[in-house]
């Protein structure tokens, strides 16, 4: 299977690599749609749409066309906010929720032609990063209406129906700095893990109340992101850092659903927080992650073992994969 892997970097636009990771190109800019020095925050791939991709940059949400190798501009309200993060409905890729900073949430059920802002109802300002942010969404596993988004800094929140009323969750936690959920409904009961700036954070209740998880194997506080390998193996990965940004970080992955966890081997020296990691179920062994001051590592075993891309690619924020499409076109 060929495979075409997406780096959103703050200063570069989007990167491409048609192969996996050894190298890496961009659009043009006089043919490429969008200026290649873009602020570019998050990409999104949806299994109906290979080679589509959508983009959340800091002029806009922005649509690639493989076959065009170009990118299309999607009118929405976001317009000169930080777009930080788009997901799409697993089971309809027109269903569409993008997170901003300042924190609030649109969504659109018709691709991008419409979009509406939902009613959270959250904090404007809050301490150290003076305007809160959306950091993750993410729709529900076992029920379709729901989704589930963290705010930097105001917690944890909730809707039962597609968007249109929200409910704000964080009794217990020790920190509102919220950055990432992973939901496992594979134990029987329901268990919700969440990283946040003071470490790992676990719901037995559906996120209605949290408990604070000790990790001894991480040398700090700062847990960023998570993810699980996607093949319900109870494979997870988890990120930490010195502190935001950092000068160092690492990878810890758990066999067990969360329950214990171990250093996952990433070559080193790691320059900085791992910011983000990307799997995909069409190859649950290929996993990709990146760290906020450009480096990139591969897995092709499902995280038993890594290498680090010989590329750094400047400031990143996220870094995903999909299939490639025979037809689909690559940026030169």
């Amino acid at each position: 299977m060929d495979v075409t892997a997406y780096a959103a970097s703050v200063g570069h636009s989007v990167w491409f690599s048609d192969d996996t990771g050894e190298t890496w190109n961009r659009a043009h800019t006089n043919t490429g749609g969008v200026y290649n020095e873009s602020r570019c925050w998050c990409v999104s791939t949806h299994a109906d749409r290979p080679g589509e991709v959508l983009s959340g940059t800091d002029i806009g949400v922005y649509r690639w066309d493989p076959a065009a190798k170009r990118w299309n501009y999607v009118p929405s309200p976001m317009d000169g906010m930080h777009i930080l993060q788009i997901e799409q409905h697993p089971d309809d890729a027109d269903f569409i929720v993008a997170g901003t900073r300042p924190a609030a949430i649109y969504i659109s059920e018709d691709g991008g032609i419409s979009w509406r802002k939902a009613p959270l109802g959250n904090a404007s300002e809050c301490e150290f990063i003076n305007t809160p942010r959306v950091t993750s969404i993410q729709f529900d596993p076992a029920e379709p209406d729901t989704i589930w988004a963290t705010i930097e800094i105001d917690a944890i929140w909730r809707s039962h129906d597609r968007g249109r009323s929200w409910q704000r969750l964080g009794d217990r936690l020790r920190t509102d700095d919220t950055h990432n959920l992973v939901i496992i409904d594979n134990l029987g009961a329901r268990r919700i893990l969440c990283s946040t700036e003071l470490g790992l954070h676990r719901s037995d209740d559906n996120g209605e109340t949290w408990n604070f998880v000790d990790v001894p194997q991480a040398p700090w506080p700062y847990f960023r992101c998570m993810a699980r390998r996607p093949d319900n193996s109870g494979t997870l990965f988890l990120s930490v850092g010195d502190r935001p940004s950092g000068e160092t970080g690492l990878l810890l992955r758990s066999r067990d659903w969360g329950e214990t966890w171990e250093d996952a081997g990433l070559p080193t020296p790691v320059n900085s927080t791992i910011w983000w990691i990307g799997a995909n179920p069409a190859d649950p062994m290929l996993i990709f992650c990146c760290t906020i001051m450009g480096q990139i590592f591969r897995s092709t075993d499902g995280g038993e073992k890594w290498e680090k891309m010989r590329r750094e690619l400047g400031e990143l924020r996220m870094i995903a994969w999909a299939p490639t499409p025979s037809q689909a076109v690559q940026a030169a």
